[in-house]
């Protein structure tokens, strides 16, 4: 099965009825009539998890207009029960309500301060349906009709690189100056640390044994593997919390689940990325900005990393000295002491999301229901060449810095 299984069949309030008033919503279109919709998966297997995504294509009529179609994303909260409705629940973040906020409140001026900067691009897609009751729910610009496609490698080139930090690096800038602006509302606390008890995660507590046991398997890291045997993944997540929940030396929203399934590009054939818009806003977090790029890092090769972190802070600078930003700039030594207290995070997304986003996934079949309760076949994930190299080049560094050491204390 190529499709999330509770994709396959839309919720029963995604009728006519539910359409015309998405369509009518902004006011853009009036006395609708839907005339024919086909509901499909907005997703491959395995692209998300927090919601479940639809596409809906529409063909529908008004008083000016016979024929017109229309194509949107809706997006909403699992229905189907089991583990990943009830895991959901438990969150300590309204995941909803946090990406309504944005998209109703952060985005578009986010993307008009960046405009007034020259940067032209989109930042996200438009939101043109958004409600509470009486389901979570939000409706979207389909970014396929726009000529929008999925990331089509698993491990960002050097090309690929250079333009996702360098759109952080607009999209952070754009909230730092919304704050300094006194924008209400950004403090928010999100992040993989915040939603609750991630002892019920199972496919991170299971990654960080399955990181051990890889490790444990090459001669040259012994001593790393000796002390990563005295790391518990509680007290790893305890200090990732304390340092992702720190004050940062200077601070911006950070999108909070920065990585390539939460990107959409645009370029030649759909393989030359040249453009890239950001989607899924539901864990933001008000912070450093060096959890975003620690987050991204999991996919890049460690020997890249410090140029794309010099790109993504010169970007940030430009858009704020473009923007008619007055106040003080941070300097790239902040975020490099940043970077420095954010070495914990470091170790623990080596030791999960390297592994999940990184390797090959054919081998994986599936659902995600079912994963979540069984992490057994992520062991494979850990074992393929391109996460060893991975570790063989990043682990050193973490055990040479006492990032090992400091979590055994």
């Amino acid at each position: 099965m190529n499709f999330n299984a509770d994709e396959l069949e839309a919720p029963e309030w995604v009728n006519s009825s539910f359409l015309k008033e998405v369509l009518e919503y902004n006011g853009d279109q009036k006395s609708v009539t839907i005339n024919d919709y086909h509901i499909s998966p907005a997703t491959a297997l395995g692209d998300h998890f927090a919601s479940i995504m639809f596409r809906v294509n529409i063909t529908f009529s008004t008083n000016e207009h016979q024929s017109k179609k229309s194509s949107v994303i809706i997006k909403t909260e699992p229905v189907v029960e089991g583990y990943k409705k009830d895991m959901l629940g438990k969150a300590e973040i309204d995941l909803f309500a946090t990406e309504m906020f944005m998209y109703s409140k952060v985005l578009t001026e986010g993307a008009n301060i960046l405009k007034n900067a020259g940067y032209n691009d989109a930042l996200a897609p438009k939101m043109i349906y958004q409600s509470t009751e009486p389901q979570k729910v939000i409706v979207f610009e389909d970014l396929k009709e726009l000529g929008y496609f999925m990331f089509p490698r698993t491990i960002p080139n050097e090309s690929d690189t250079e333009i996702i930090f360098a759109k952080l690096g607009q999209y952070h800038a754009a909230t730092f100056k919304l704050a300094a602006e006194g924008h209400k509302g950004l403090n928010r606390k999100g992040t993989i640390f915040n939603m609750g008890d991630m002892n019920d995660m199972n496919f991170l507590r299971d990654g960080i044994t399955y990181f051990k046991e890889t490790v444990e398997t090459l001669p040259e890291f012994k001593e790393a593997s000796q002390k990563l045997s005295r790391i518990s993944f509680e007290k790893l997540v305890q200090k990732c919390k304390q340092s992702c929940n720190a004050t940062g030396s200077y601070e911006v929203l950070n999108h909070g689940d920065y990585h390539i399934k939460n990107m959409m590009f645009k370029g030649n054939n759909e393989l030359d990325v040249s453009e890239v818009i950001l989607i899924d806003f539901q864990v933001c977090h008000w912070g450093s900005p060096a959890f975003d790029l620690v987050y991204m890092s999991a996919v890049i090769p460690p020997r890249r990393r410090a140029t794309a972190y010099r790109l993504y802070f010169d970007t940030f600078i430009d858009v704020l000295e473009k923007s008619d930003y007055k106040g003080p700039l941070p300097v790239f030594e902040q975020l490099l002491e940043d970077l420095k207290s954010y070495r914990p995070l470091d170790l623990f997304f080596l030791a999960t999301f390297t592994a999940m986003f990184c390797a090959e996934k054919k081998p994986i079949t599936e659902q995600v229901e079912t994963l979540l309760k069984d992490t057994s076949p992520f062991r494979l994930f850990y074992r393929q060449a391109n996460y060893i190299t991975y570790v063989k080049e990043l682990l050193p560094v973490l055990l040479e810095e006492g990032v090992l050491d400091d979590l055994i204390k």
